[in-house]
């Protein structure tokens, strides 16, 4: 089986997985029993149920083996062509969750005005039967019975999202910022927040890379549905870290209660305070911001946990062991892979950028990693390791003796003129 089938397959079994690893028994057999009746569209198998045994087994081998464990062992080529393949399927189900109040008409017309489909390619019936055949669609007068919770202990839940917030003046033009945030659900510690020019998971991994250098690895990391949270390789390197990464049911806002206090908090005791038409760029707001945090926010008496958020993230240090990562694991987490073949000069192109590399690799398909925020920091890896450091081509520097392919005489001539 193919790397991304297998990656593919091991992430979905993931997610499957992820609600209940650091629940009790109890939990885990009720989250089973409810997900042993559903239907799953599984990348690159079709529509699938699982028994309890198989749910169970993904739990062992990820608990024993990590994300490696749960790739599939064997080859499968199962699968047969529909009207909705798996790409189009995932375009509908982002579709539905970004709008789970829109009727499925609604989708349907989305998704044309999208580009998504064409209408001589799928009809609206065909879009509405899928819709309704995996109960994509949420009852929108149901209300559900809430109770107040809160962990027991730091790090045990983190819970992120975005604020949308105001513009600042960036290269003399008005650009609009955001906000992600990330809180600790006993302490009400906010272990991450950054304003960005961009609402991606690019920004998102950035917030959380920094939030787990800092405050050590949560148990669980909570967020919405929103293409930002749901990416692939945002699952792929909780995966990779051990952190259940577990979404929220969409426009369930009061789920993430004490983000969205906190957004509010931000908008009532922070945004007021700042004159945006003297920030001079985003770092400066940044640094702004960070310094209230850490001496007004985390240091102010919070009515929810009758202390302050940093005293009682401090106290309950002697209660649980901080799991830490390394600088380097947390690179190779958040790494994007990518791979090329490199050409009869020993280029690859990436981003329509030329690199050079070793002459050893030329005709060969070459691993390159790079962080998810500077995609032009690429390293060769083999078998899991980095092996050399690729550079943009230098034409100009290649020029100079001895270049390949030419050859130059004792007064720097070329001996092909």
């Amino acid at each position: 089986m193919e790397d991304k089938k297998q990656q593919d397959i091991a992430l979905f079994r993931y997610g499957i997985i992820a609600p209940v690893l650091n629940e009790n028994r109890m939990s885990k057999r009720a989250y089973f029993k409810r997900i042993t009746k559903k239907e799953f569209d599984v990348p690159h198998l079709g529509k699938k149920r699982y028994k309890t045994g198989a749910l169970k087994s993904w739990l062992r081998d990820y608990r024993s083996g990590g994300f490696e464990a749960l790739k599939p062992k064997v080859r499968s080529d199962k699968g047969s062509s529909r009207k909705i393949d798996e790409c189009l399927a995932q375009i509908i189900k982002n579709r539905v969750g970004i709008n789970p109040f829109l009727s499925p008409a609604g989708i349907y017309r989305l998704l044309i005005s999208e580009g998504d489909i064409r209408p001589a390619w799928v009809g609206e019936a065909t879009v509405r039967k899928y819709i309704k055949d995996n109960n994509l669609k949420i009852d929108a007068q149901k209300v559900c019975a809430r109770k107040k919770f809160e962990k027991e202990h730091i790090n045990e839940l983190w819970i992120a999202d975005c604020l949308h917030g105001p513009h600042i003046v960036h290269e003399k033009r008005k650009k609009k910022v955001f906000l992600i945030a990330i809180i600790d659900d006993s302490s009400r510690v906010i272990t991450g927040g950054r304003f960005f020019f961009h609402e991606n998971s690019i920004c998102l991994e950035v917030t959380l890379k920094e939030a787990i250098s800092r405050f050590g690895l949560p148990a669980v990391f909570y967020c919405d549905n929103g293409s930002m949270f749901a990416s692939s390789h945002l699952q792929l390197a909780c995966a990779r870290l051990g952190i259940a990464l577990v979404h929220s049911k969409p426009y369930d806002s009061p789920s993430r209660g004490k983000i969205e206090r906190f957004n509010r908090t931000v908008r009532q005791k922070f945004l007021p305070l700042i004159d945006f038409s003297q920030i001079e760029s985003i770092d400066e707001l940044n640094t702004t911001f960070a310094r209230w945090l850490d001496r007004e926010y985390q240091k102010s008496f919070h009515h929810g946990i009758q202390d302050k958020p940093m005293d009682k993230w401090m106290g309950d240090l002697a209660n649980v062991s901080i799991k830490r990562a390394s600088s380097q694991q947390l690179d190779l987490a958040f790494y994007i892979t990518i791979k090329r073949r490199v050409k009869n000069d020993a280029t690859i192109s990436v981003n329509t950028t030329l690199y050079e590399v070793p002459p050893a690799f030329i005709g060969k398909v070459i691993e390159l990693r790079h962080p998810s925020d500077s995609p032009q920091d690429l390293t060769i890896y083999e078998n899991d390791k980095p092996i050399h450091k690729v550079k943009k081509v230098n034409p100009v520097q290649n020029a100079t003796p001895p270049a390949w392919g030419i050859k130059f005489n004792q007064k720097g001539e070329s001996e092909n003129d």
